[in-house]
């Protein structure tokens, strides 16, 4: 969970693309990130796909627990250490597949809709076990939330 919630600031932090302004007419969109997370398919597929591997870890390491008497401590810390970086893996291929899915996607609506810059609607922050959640107040933009998740379908 600590990872989805940190994933999400991620996400919305790089959602920022900007791109070339139409002669002087600046046009913004901004987009409500969390609930592409929660309504777009291809993010679930992801986030689905990761659970899945997550889950096989966590198994994993409790064999690994339920198996400690029986190592010695170098060895038991050793596969421990292994286990945390395939944790670290999964999180930073999580991150990349998010990504790289929106950056696509929002450079596809901002192109068709010839906007200048798409910024998030709201910034979620989790430092530890506090999470806080920012809107942003957004006069004149575009929402393209709706067409980021048909996309995403």
């Amino acid at each position: 969970m600590k990872i989805k919630l940190t994933l999400v600031a991620v996400v919305m932090a790089l959602m920022s693309v900007f791109m070339a302004g139409c002669g002087n007419e600046t046009k913004l969109g901004y987009v409500d990130a969390e609930r592409v997370m929660n309504e777009a398919p291809q993010i679930k597929t992801i986030r689905d796909n990761i659970d899945a591997k997550n889950k096989e870890l966590e198994t994993k390491e409790q064999d690994l627990y339920n198996n400690k008497a029986s190592m010695s401590e170098e060895d038991f810390k050793k596969a421990q250490a292994d286990i945390q970086r395939q944790y670290q893996g999964l999180s930073m291929q999580y991150q990349s597949q998010l990504k790289n899915t929106m950056d696509k996607v929002l450079a596809e609506v901002s192109t068709e809709k010839e906007l200048s810059a798409v910024v998030p609607k709201s910034l979620v922050r989790s430092n530890g076990m506090q999470i806080e959640k920012k809107d942003f107040v957004v006069q004149g933009g575009i929402d393209i939330t709706d067409e980021v998740i048909q996309k995403l379908q």
